[in-house]
């Protein structure tokens, strides 16, 4: 009898370790990014795409030239005074002058000192810092043509949701920023985030949102148009059955690592047992 008792439980102790051996493989395919990439492979890559700006953007205009005084006066400046203590012999008030940043307006439009409107919408960085050059050229505002106009972001944006580390809203600070280097910037998936579920979701010009479902665990998302993060693009990474088996303990209980191997702990104790009192 005991030796029939001794064989059943080994037995189930095995299906209980083989169990537990094939749910970890299945979590790390789960985990894994890039599963099908192989040494000195390449793979294809969606072309990036500078950012346009639209409506609502704003953005930086730095002018240089070498007529300081017309450049000084082409820049959007506000400035302030502040008290400055002079050797005892009085107070001398300085002033400081920051640059501001333009924002588009509803129909597209910067408006610059001295030469008025420039519509920008659906124009890249470069475009706008040419246009702008050429419309200072072309208005004899400076001398010799010697003139030099660079554009950054101000105020573009995406925001992250769902399971990353950190959760917030993100400057973006160049134009081919990637999904990759978004969810860098937001410390990675959490363990609990589905790599084949990270959805984008992008602004279009009618107002609606477009998304875009990603799997990270392959390599075909680098050629999706969400690859390269857009203004204002909300990043969602879906959590996986045993995040959203928490909202209920039941099934959370059984679905949890932990519980499983309690379980698998107990039986090799039981089945050590009665090995023990089957000699």
């Amino acid at each position: 009898m005991f030796n029939k008792i001794k064989h059943a439980l080994t037995s189930i102790c095995g299906a209980m370790l083989l169990a537990l051996t094939l749910s970890g493989c299945g979590a790390e395919k789960n985990v894994l990014y890039f599963q099908n990439l192989t040494p000195d492979g390449t793979v294809a890559q969606a072309t990036g795409q500078p950012i346009e700006v639209k409506a609502g953007d704003e953005i930086m205009v730095y002018v240089s030239s070498s007529d300081a005084e017309m450049a000084a006066r082409l820049t959007l400046l506000s400035g302030s005074q502040r008290p400055n203590a002079v050797n005892g012999t009085g107070v001398q008030m300085t002033t400081t002058s920051v640059m501001l940043p333009y924002t588009v307006n509803d129909r597209g439009d910067i408006a610059m000192p001295m030469i008025g409107d420039i519509h920008v919408a659906g124009l890249t960085r470069q475009q706008i810092a040419r246009k702008i050059e050429k419309r200072i050229i072309n208005d004899r505002l400076v001398k010799n043509n010697s003139i030099n106009v660079t554009v950054q972001f101000a105020n573009l944006t995406f925001s992250t949701m769902g399971e990353v580390k950190t959760n917030d809203t993100y400057n973006i600070v160049k134009d081919d920023l990637t999904v990759l280097e978004a969810l860098a910037m937001a410390g990675d998936l959490t363990i609990y985030g589905r790599r084949d579920a990270v959805w984008v979701l992008r602004e279009q010009p009618d107002g609606t949102r477009k998304s875009y479902k990603l799997d990270l665990r392959g390599t075909a998302f680098l050629e999706s148009p969400a690859y390269y993060v857009k203004q204002n693009d909300i990043i969602y990474v879906e959590p996986n059955s045993v995040r959203a088996g928490q909202s209920t303990l039941n099934e959370n209980t059984f679905k949890s690592v932990g519980f499983w191997t309690s379980l698998a702990s107990l039986a090799i104790t039981i089945a050590t047992f009665a090995i023990t009192l089957s000699r």
